[in-house]
């Protein structure tokens, strides 16, 4: 089994993430943290800084994670050849949402 390795993240890079229901921009700030701010549909306007882990499991395949402020839970699995996100969100009422969108890199490539 091959090792995971924690992955520190280009400082600048955006990525928008297309949902269904709305578009989250994340924008890592340092190796540690990120920012992310929902900037179309439900809870737009909501933006959290945050520490974040991200994990390499394979070239262009990334694990992200955080918890946010407010007590939700984000785990992004990015397929960054695909251009796929799949993604498991835990709110901090206790839902559980299951979510695919599609990655556009802003900048930091």
């Amino acid at each position: 089994m091959a090792a995971q390795c924690k992955s520190s993240l280009p400082v600048g890079r955006v990525f928008e993430i297309g949902f269904a229901s709305f578009t989250p921009r994340i924008t890592i700030c340092s190796d540690r943290e990120l920012t992310v701010e929902i900037i179309a549909g439900d809870n737009i306007g909501f933006s959290d800084t945050v520490a974040y882990e991200a994990v390499a499991v394979r070239d262009g395949l990334l694990v992200l994670s955080w918890q946010e402020h407010i007590g939700s839970t984000i785990v992004h699995v990015l397929d960054l050849t695909s251009r796929h996100a799949y993604t498991a969100v835990t709110s901090a009422n206790g839902e559980f949402m299951r979510l695919t969108g599609r990655i556009e890199v802003k900048s930091g490539t």
